[in-house]
């Protein structure tokens, strides 16, 4: 297949990740609001703090688990079957996911909610089969560009998701909202969606041999990540970091809940401007940086401005700070992340795309899992411990990319002058 062939012909992507995006950063204040403040109907009046942080972890980390395994069986199979047939299966169970999800804010059913977001989970890595569709048509000097706007469609979605969760959760704006409505309208538009890319979306992989499906490939994609010697260290580097970052991510909305009691609204809005951090970086400044710059030192210098920022989040007991601090947070992740996704595509040729790309989602959902799973009980022992564990985390991943030296992952290149 050409890869001069438009870029318009996978533009259906993007309307797919900003879905992505929307219906996860949409689902954290839900979360966050219905499991850790003791006020909402969901659980039990009676039940501690201590106890509502680790469910409140464990129902975002199952969901990240089975990410895990499910994104790695996606992967072989859009590098099989191709890409727009696992996309498919992607949004569909997201929809199933996101309306039993809300049936059980109705039926006040944590059972039901935990399975929802199972189902949610293992169809969730719709994010590296797009990346990988994006590399398929993608000419080696417009990789980091296409990338980032892969991502940038994700930001747009982390932007909107928020403030439509807060808005469609909120019933002082209309009498029948409830923390169920913006589950109803991620399975709705998930649905839809699907419907779009069946009809819209061209597929851009074929191959003629069969990759066999088995359920332990997540296990042997994610071992496989440190063995190939072209990815070993990117791969240590880029889970150290994402260790760190969805530490910060998953629990910042905890820490704005209980550091400075924030309504769930405010939660939202705070999300939506990590999320227009998110878009500066991928939407406008990585185009530019990779042109100028070695992708080393933009990922190094991006994650040691980050740690220093969640550094302050923790040392500022004011919440005004807190809204500037998430802008480079946001930008500084999306530039490291986009730089660091890049450098893996660029290790490996054209068949193996899918393959990495799956590496990728792989290291992120295992991470997040554990996080998750982890820090939901380690939070009951303070709540800037998550945020301190996620400065350390993306600190030292910045000093592990310092020592990669730079021949060894990216050639000398010429930049583009203005």
């Amino acid at each position: 297949m050409e890869k001069q062939k438009s870029l318009m012909t996978v533009a259906p992507l993007f309307l797919v990740l900003f879905i992505d995006g929307m219906g996860l950063s949409l689902l954290f204040p839900v979360l966050n609001s219905i499991i850790i403040d003791p006020h909402s109907d969901f659980l039990p009046s009676s039940m501690g703090l201590g106890m509502r942080d680790l469910l409140y972890g464990f129902t975002i980390g199952i969901f990240m688990i089975c990410w895990f395994f499910g994104a790695a069986i996606l992967g072989d199979l859009s590098d099989s079957t191709g890409r727009k047939k696992a996309l498919l299966i992607c949004l569909l169970g997201a929809f199933f996911g996101y309306i039993l999800s809300a049936v059980a804010v109705v039926e006040h059913s944590l059972t039901f909610l935990i399975i929802g977001r199972v189902i949610a989970g293992f169809t969730a890595g719709s994010q590296p089969i797009a990346q990988a569709a994006i590399v398929d048509i993608s000419p080696p000097e417009r990789k980091a560009r296409n990338i980032g706007f892969i991502l940038l469609s994700l930001c747009l979605g982390f932007v909107v998701g928020p403030i439509t969760g807060g808005f469609l959760s909120d019933n002082s704006f209309v009498s029948w909202f409830s923390f169920s409505t913006p589950l109803y309208f991620a399975a709705i538009i998930s649905l839809l969606n699907a419907i779009f890319l069946w009809f819209v979306f061209k597929e851009t992989f074929y191959r003629t041999e069969k990759i066999k499906i088995q359920f332990t490939r997540a296990i042997h994609i994610f071992i496989s990540a440190f063995k190939h010697h072209r990815i070993r260290k990117l791969s240590i580097v880029f889970f150290i970091m994402i260790l760190g970052w969805s530490n910060f991510f998953t629990f910042i909305s905890m820490f704005a809940l209980e550091r400075y009691h924030f309504s769930p609204l405010r939660v939202s809005l705070l999300l939506a401007v990590l999320g227009v951090g998110f878009s500066i970086g991928c939407g406008f400044l990585v185009d530019y940086f990779v042109n100028r710059f070695y992708m080393k030192w933009i990922i190094v210098f991006s994650l040691f401005i980050v740690a220093f920022c969640m550094w302050l989040v923790i040392r500022i007991y004011d919440s005004t700070p807190l809204w500037i601090l998430m802008l480079p947070i946001g930008t500084g992740i999306a530039l490291a992340y986009s730089a660091l996704v890049t450098l893996f595509s660029n290790q490996v040729n054209e068949n193996e795309q899918g393959w990495v790309m799956g590496v990728s989602g792989s290291i992120m959902a295992l991470c997040f899992g554990i996080s998750s799973l982890l820090t939901g009980y380690l939070a009951h022992f303070g709540v800037n411990l998550p945020i301190y564990l996620a400065t350390i985390g993306i600190a030292v991943s910045a000093m592990g990319m310092l020592i990669i030296p730079r021949n060894a992952i990216e050639p000398d290149q010429q930049f583009i002058s203005y």
